[in-house]
């Protein structure tokens, strides 16, 4: 009784300096929290530490750090909803991250409560602290290293590539785009062209058009900086993403900053801006004078193209018997019908451009005279005029392999009759075949569950290149949660025809009860965590650690931002579910302090004491302060920024667990 009146007398001494002190950790650490999702304990506890080293905490007899957690899960209760509304969890909330860290946090933490008392904490502390300064020095290097990349990169990128003209004068060279072709037709033609002019870099297609144009309105006015810059930073986090990567000389993953993509796009607020911006970075990445574009639907952009290139934009239309074509790609899971509609549209979207800017070439012709074909294409890609007339060769090579039937030709000529009339191609049928219109309807519902097998086959097969497709998924989803168009692929190439809405299959109408939508979203999760892939394993793993660690020595962090090093995820998504899983262990707490008395040398029979309500009131009204600021930074948090963030978060959280720990030694032993 005489321990719990003085200790309850004492409190009453509570001074500004030492409501000041718990303030300005709450502050910062609820800055850190609402920018980045992580880092309230660890910014928190830094501040608390350098108050307890100046002995605020000694001067009124509080009891030590189980004290200071306490104050700072006041702070953490009052921020969760502000942080949690502002996170869009309906667009960034991720089923796997939550569903393995959260039970997994659940079971490490009481081991960790178990064990405390059987390990030396210091120790541990100082072990930890060590391995995480330790990966934060690797990921500042990378960091660095990235940078100085970037910054070399930039340096070109204004000279000769961010200017109209360089600075010699001379005009900016012109550009290229295939069409009329898919995928396979297109990367053989380039690999021609590549061979006789190094000098024309050419990235994996992306579909960067074709992706964002339809949801170009839902970044608002793009004349607004603050727009703009979301709109940069989307376009380079999806093509980052890409299933095949874009990659540097020196076969390094290409890093995009949103600031060198802002300068090069000059005073133009626009799609096409920004799209060349970061074709003009690949090519100087691989110290080439101009680019190739191969996604195969550009073409249906020309107009915006024009606008941003003027006469410097060059198509060069490949094209090839649809016949032979289908042949080559066409498999069990596509139907040959579809195949040939999005084979005319290619076709119709080529016969839609300007003559005086499009060299048309017969792929035909290329195979049986590539000499003669190359170089009147070379003449072409050097500056000279197109060819006013390009004969079609005939040679019938799918009549050969005997792989189409009589019934597949006459599907085939019935979707593209006029087109191939229009390029030269014979048919065999002499009039266009008739198909009903019920025919067509199920002939592209055959076709699109036919890709949808092929995607989930690809899910399990290359789950590398999945994950990368769906990284490109979710960029879309948080700006247009009604259209998503994706590419669907069957292991190594986006294909022209999968086009997905929401994720299912476009032209194929999904019912939106809610009966249909929880059904489709355990399919999402059974497929996610079946087969078990090693990242759903290091998930685990990372949210046993990290309970593990907060029940041993209070800190949970470190496992969970490694983790987030190591598997790359957009940083809203990082944010918007480490706030879900700082809620699950911020109500843990609570639960903890409502049902556990306090320890004896607490003096109070509850946590909660009216003496300190002024402590707690202010606390609470820095936190929410906070708040705001730390939402405000998050704007400016791009890929690389939040990367530089966990790692300032992981120093600071080695540095106060080393120096804790050895402070921890050395009084325990002055003692002695």
């Amino acid at each position: 009784f005489q321990h719990y009146y003085i200790t309850n007398n004492l409190r009453k001494m509570l001074n500004i300096p030492v409501i000041a002190h718990f303030a300005a950790a709450t502050f910062f650490g609820n800055v850190a929290f609402s920018a980045m999702g992580f880092g309230m304990a660890i910014c928190y506890l830094f501040v608390y530490q350098i108050g307890a080293l100046a002995g605020l905490t000694e001067c009124c007899a509080l009891p030590g750090l189980k004290y200071a957690v306490f104050i700072q899960t006041i702070g953490m209760t009052v921020i969760q909803p502000i942080v949690l509304w502002n996170v869009n969890l309906r667009k960034n909330f991720r089923w796997d991250l939550i569903l393995t860290m959260v039970p997994m946090q659940l079971v490490g933490a009481p081991l960790g409560q178990i064990l405390q008392a059987y390990t030396p904490s210091e120790v541990l502390k100082i072990i930890v602290g060590v391995v995480t300064i330790a990966v934060a020095a690797w990921q500042a290097f990378n960091l660095w290293r990235g940078w100085r990349a970037a910054k070399q990169q930039s340096k070109y990128e204004m000279v000769e590539v961010g200017l109209e003209e360089g600075t010699n004068g001379t005009a900016k060279s012109d550009v290229f785009f295939v069409v009329g072709s898919q995928k396979e037709d297109s990367d053989w033609l380039h690999g021609l062209i590549s061979d006789r002019n190094p000098q024309i870099a050419s990235p994996p297609a992306a579909g960067i058009f074709q992706h964002f144009a339809p949801i170009l309105e839902s970044f608002g006015d793009l004349t607004a900086e603050e727009n703009f810059r979301t709109l940069i930073n989307s376009v380079c986090e999806f093509i980052e993403s890409n299933p095949l990567p874009w990659l540097d000389s020196s076969k390094n993953p290409l890093s995009f900053e949103s600031n060198s993509i802002l300068k090069m796009c000059g005073e133009k607020r626009t799609l096409a801006a920004v799209f060349e911006a970061v074709m003009d970075t690949y090519t100087e990445a691989h110290n080439c004078n101009t680019w190739l574009c191969k996604s195969e639907t550009t073409g249906e952009y020309h107009e915006e193209l024009k606008k941003q290139f003027g006469s410097r934009i060059k198509f060069v239309y490949l094209y090839r018997d649809p016949r032979d074509v289908i042949q080559s790609t066409s498999n069990a899971n596509s139907h040959v019908y579809v195949e040939a509609e999005n084979w005319a549209k290619l076709q119709r979207t080529a016969a839609e451009l300007p003559e005086g800017s499009v060299y048309r070439v017969n792929y035909e012709s290329v195979v049986g005279d590539k000499g003669k074909q190359m170089d009147q294409l070379d003449e072409f890609l050097s500056g000279g005029a197109p060819e006013k007339k390009t004969k079609t060769k005939q040679t019938e090579g799918w009549k050969a392999t005997g792989k189409l039937t009589d019934e597949d030709v006459k599907l085939i000529e019935s979707a593209c009759f006029s087109e191939m009339k229009d390029l030269g191609y014979k048919t065999v049928s002499k009039s266009k075949p008739k198909v009903s219109k019920n025919q067509i309807e199920e002939f592209r519902t055959t076709h699109d569950e036919g890709l949808q097998k092929r995607n989930d086959i690809m899910r399990e097969d290359n789950p590398k290149e999945w994950d990368r497709s769906e990284k490109q998924r979710l960029v879309l989803e948080k700006h247009n949660t009604d259209l998503v168009v994706m590419p669907l692929t069957n292991g190594n190439h986006a294909e022209h025809d999968g086009l997905l809405e929401n994720g299912k299959m476009a032209g194929k109408k999904e019912s939106t009860d809610n009966k249909t939508k929880m059904k489709m979203v355990i399919k999402d999760i059974s497929q996610t965590f079946w087969p078990i892939r090693p990242k759903i394993i290091w998930m685990c793993v990372a949210g046993l650690f990290s309970g593990f660690l907060a029940g041993l020595i209070g800190v949970r962090s470190p496992p969970l931002i490694i983790f987030f090093f190591v598997y790359e995820f957009p940083p809203v998504e990082v944010k918007a579910n480490g706030a879900v899983i700082a809620a699950v262990n911020t109500c843990v707490r609570i639960i903890t302090y409502l049902a556990n008395p306090p320890p004896e040398e607490y003096g109070s029979t509850t946590w909660f004491v009216m003496e300190d309500i002024w402590l707690y009131l202010v606390c609470a009204v820095v936190a929410i302060m906070a708040s705001p600021i730390g939402l405000y930074f998050t704007r400016y948090l791009n890929k690389s920024g939040y990367k530089v963030g966990l790692t300032l978060l992981l120093i600071v959280n080695g540095v106060t667990m080393v120096s804790t720990a050895v402070l921890d030694m050395a009084g325990s032993g002055s003692s002695a």
